[in-house]
């Protein structure tokens, strides 16, 4: 059943999509790697951001070359901002991060002498002190980097200075709480939730009025930030952090960052503020109607993901075109007049000195890079982002693809269904692609194509193996059904073994199959195939037949429909009836030492025949091969002869207990009932009948064949006056087995000396045994008697028999003459053959008076 269930293309579908549907909300494994991979390679073909006010102060290799090693002294940073400055650059962005004040030891000896000159107990004269002060002033201002770059970065005023977090605790026992200059750079989101001992670390838990919905920004433990001296005289501080997913790809880059409480913007987000003269408290924070946030800072409408992450890409042209060497625009190579109005970021390029990243397709991209990109991304109308109804489209998608799966496939042969899927999978991904490329809206096609390929390729496989099965099936049916028909029912109920149970058509098949099993006396076969049934649910009357069958004792017996007692078929009139072969047992006609005879109907033609079966039961086992060969012999033998007068044969075979003959079915009586004294026939109807068997024993002896058994039992008188000789051949195999057993064989009263003698006999044999019955029908008793079989038998080759004349006066002597010649002891002086018997009766009927 489970089997059944599973194999099911709904459920099939169902699971997949259900499956594939998890992987979709909570992406992981090879469909996020198909996923990010199809998004790295043609958002790298996404058009360039329309807001060109950005350029980039490289710190490149043929900077450092010209310049010198790295680090540099911050004087020399110091004086690029104030050449930005002064070219009334828009704003600027430092992407190198000072944590802690220059020291420089020359710096310290010089503050050292400064302060001793300036001790009120200092011996110098006044005019030189005054003018060694004037000295070591200038040395000072000359080695401080820091306050080159202080007095640049307060100068310039919209500069924007960098800080990084980590998401792990600071190694220091005391608490790593944000600076004044940290909180002033930073928003109070509408509901904060803290975790930790000490609840430095915060993420978005909830929502006010706007409501921020289920946003939970990325969490930092501690912070490295610009030394505060520096910072203090910054327009802003900003994050450089960029979110690197496992395949250590960039592709996220993350707004705000949540620590102790308050959100930190990045350093790209307080660029645009300050670019399009806006205040860090003019940044909202709302949800949209998949509960995400979007931010927005005046015109600015920004879309994010649950934890403010913006999609980043990398265009190396587009920031190839507006990246400028340090060492040339600080030589005045370049003119300076190039960064009027802009935003300007300054940071390291070169991969030697400082760490790169992957962005999309490209490799080596640095921090500087990223932050200009997503500076550009901010501040256009062209974006990369995740719409808040992604997720629903490609869910109706994956839906649409269930559907077709379920419905139209299974019901279309497999190229059409192929063709149909493959239009829908084109639309499908012309869809995403034109929504990457012609919005920046990235769908996550593969799920639904998943679905909808693997889906296709199992309910294909599904599909096949169902007709394989179901071919199969049907052949096995159709080879049961012809073994059935055959009578071979143990190949049949092999051949239905293999097919499934739960099928309606199969159960029926072996339902007809116990059926006919226990017509043929298999009750335990016929159980095992009823119980198989019923694993499969209730089917007809099978726990009535099962528990009839329980009751059987006797592996011959038979209950509810027939019953075996005493080796003989009992039937009742119900609709399972015994059968032998094909003919169906009606009922007992006669009963015998070694078989049993049955009124048979022949289902194929309607022809009712009588069956006549040896059953081993009654044949000593050391002799049933042989029995049962001479049985099949003698009536195929007798199934030769066609004679008006002599019984047809239809058909012989085996049942697994007996074996049997089906032959012609007379109405009538056998001749027994005339042998009576007084019933006796007149003496014209006896010729009349002994020359009608006369003729068939001559039709049989030119075949080859003798009776061996002609008595008054084996001449059967027909309701129309008809003649019929029965029981050719059959005799003699039921002798064998009698004298094999000790037991004397035969008739003894109807037999010819050389029976008696054990010789061969021929056709002139049953001529003794004919002028027997002839004697026996004219008189009313037996010419040879005695008290004992032995006695008889010993009469018959040695004794005279009473003369006709005596035995019945009235019968005209040509018939005396005729009985004479049959009961002659010595085979020259009988008939010598049938046909000259034939002869002699008619020229004694032709004798008698007319009646």
């Amino acid at each position: 059943m489970l089997k059944k269930i599973l194999g099911s293309p709904l459920i099939q579908i169902s699971l997949m999509a259900v499956l594939i549907l998890a992987g979709m909300a909570w992406p992981a494994g090879l469909l996020e790697d198909l996923e990010n991979n199809h998004y790295d390679w043609w958002s790298a073909r996404f058009r360039a951001p329309d807001f060109s006010s950005v350029a980039i102060v490289a710190i490149d290799a043929k900077s450092v070359r010209q310049l010198g090693d790295w680090p540099w002294p911050r004087s020399r940073i110091a004086e690029m901002v104030a050449l930005l400055s002064g070219a009334r650059a828009e704003a600027q962005g430092v992407c190198l991060l000072y944590t802690l004040p220059d020291e420089n030891p020359g710096l310290a000896e010089i503050k050292d002498l400064r302060s001793r000159v300036s001790d009120p107990h200092w011996r110098g004269r006044r005019q030189n002190t005054k003018k060694l002060l004037t000295w070591l002033n200038e040395a000072q201002e000359h080695l401080s980097q820091d306050d080159h770059l202080i007095t640049a970065v307060r100068r310039a005023r919209n500069t924007v200075l960098p800080m990084r977090f980590s998401p792990e605790k600071p190694v220091a026992d005391e608490e790593d709480r944000p600076s004044g200059l940290l909180v002033i750079n930073s928003l109070k989101p509408p509901a904060v939730s803290s975790r930790g001992k000490n609840g430095n670390s915060a993420v978005l838990a909830g929502a006010e009025a706007k409501g921020t919905g289920r946003c939970k920004p990325i969490a930092a433990e501690s912070v490295q930030e610009t030394f505060s001296d520096l910072a203090g005289k910054a327009g802003g501080l900003g994050h450089i952090n960029v979110k690197i997913d496992p395949d250590g790809v960039v592709r996220r880059v993350p707004l705000l960052v949540g620590f102790s409480g308050r959100l930190y913007p990045a350093l790209a987000l307080q660029l645009a503020v300050k670019q399009i003269d806006a205040k860090l408290r003019n940044i909202t924070i709302a949800a949209d109607f998949a509960g995400r946030p979007r931010l927005r800072i005046k015109h600015l409408e920004l879309s994010t993901d649950g934890a403010f992450h913006m999609l980043v890409d990398h265009d190396p042209r587009w920031l190839r075109e507006r990246t400028y060497s340090f060492a040339e625009v600080l030589d005045g190579t370049l003119d300076a007049d190039l960064f009027k109005n802009k935003v300007v970021l300054i940071g390291i390029t070169d991969p030697d000195i400082a760490p790169v990243y992957r962005v999309g397709t490209h490799n080596g991209v640095s921090m500087v890079e990223i932050e200009a990109g997503m500076l550009a991304r901010i501040l256009s109308k062209v974006r990369l982002s995740r719409p808040p109804w992604a997720l629903f489209l490609e869910i109706v998608a994956l839906l649409y693809f269930a559907f077709f799966l379920i419905v139209v496939i299974p019901r279309v042969s497999i190229r059409l269904g192929a063709a149909i899927l493959a239009v829908f999978l084109v639309t499908w991904y012309a869809i995403g692609l034109g929504l990457l490329l012609g919005y920046g809206y990235w769908i996550k096609i593969f799920g639904p194509s998943l679905l909808a390929c693997a889906g296709f390729i199992g309910l294909q496989f599904t599909i096949h193996t169902r007709m394989r099965q179901q071919d199969k099936m049907e052949s096995n049916k159709t080879l049961g059904l012809s073994y059935q028909g055959q009578g071979m029912f143990d190949m049949a109920y092999e051949k239905y073994m293999q097919c499934p149970v739960e099928d309606e058509s199969v159960k029926n098949l072996l339902y007809n199959l116990g059926l006919d099993f226990e017509r043929k006396r298999m009750f335990n076969k016929a159980a095992a195939i009823y119980r198989h049934i019923l694993t499969a649910g209730n089917f007809k009357d099978l726990k009535e037949r099962i528990t009839r069958l329980n009751y059987i004792d006797d592996p011959l017996a038979m209950t509810g429909n027939f019953s075996v007692s005493d080796g003989t078929i009992k039937v009742d009139d119900t609709n399972t009836k015994p059968t032998f072969g094909r003919y169906e047992i009606l009922r007992e006609l006669g009963h015998g030492a070694m078989g049993t005879v049955y009124l048979g109907r022949d289902p194929k033609i309607n022809r009712k025949v009588a069956i006549k079966t040896l059953e081993y039961a009654q044949v000593d086992g050391g002799e049933l091969e042989e029995i049962k060969t001479r049985f099949f012999r003698e009536a195929e033998a007798a199934g030769m002869l066609s004679h008006p007068n002599i019984v047809s044969i239809f058909d012989a075979g085996e049942e697994h207990d007996m074996a049997y003959i089906a032959m012609e079915l007379l109405i009538g009586d056998d001749l027994t009932r005339y042998c009576a004294p007084d019933n006796l026939l007149p003496v014209g109807r006896i010729l009349s009948i002994i020359s009608d068997v006369t003729m068939a024993l001559d039709y049989a002896h030119r075949q080859g064949v003798v009776h061996r058994d002609i008595k008054p039992g084996n001449i059967m008188l027909l309701e129309d006056g008809r003649i019929k000789v029965t029981d050719f051949g059959i005799a003699r195999v039921v002798d064998a087995s009698q004298t094999r057993s000790g037991i004397v064989l035969g008739t003894p009263s109807y037999m010819s000396p050389e029976q008696v003698a054990g010789k061969d006999v021929d056709g002139r044999s049953d001529l003794f045994t004919l002028g027997i019955v002839l004697y026996q029908l004219l008189t009313g008793a037996k010419p040879f008697i005695g008290d004992t079989i032995t006695a008889i038998m010993y009469a018959i080759t040695n004794h005279a028999y009473t003369p006709l004349s005596e035995a019945a006066p009235e019968v005209p002597p040509c018939v005396e003459r005729i009985v004479d010649q049959l009961l002659a002891k010595a085979l020259t002086k009988r008939f010598k053959s049938a046909a000259q018997l034939s002869k002699a009766l008619n020229s004694c009927i032709k004798s008698l008076p007319v009646a």
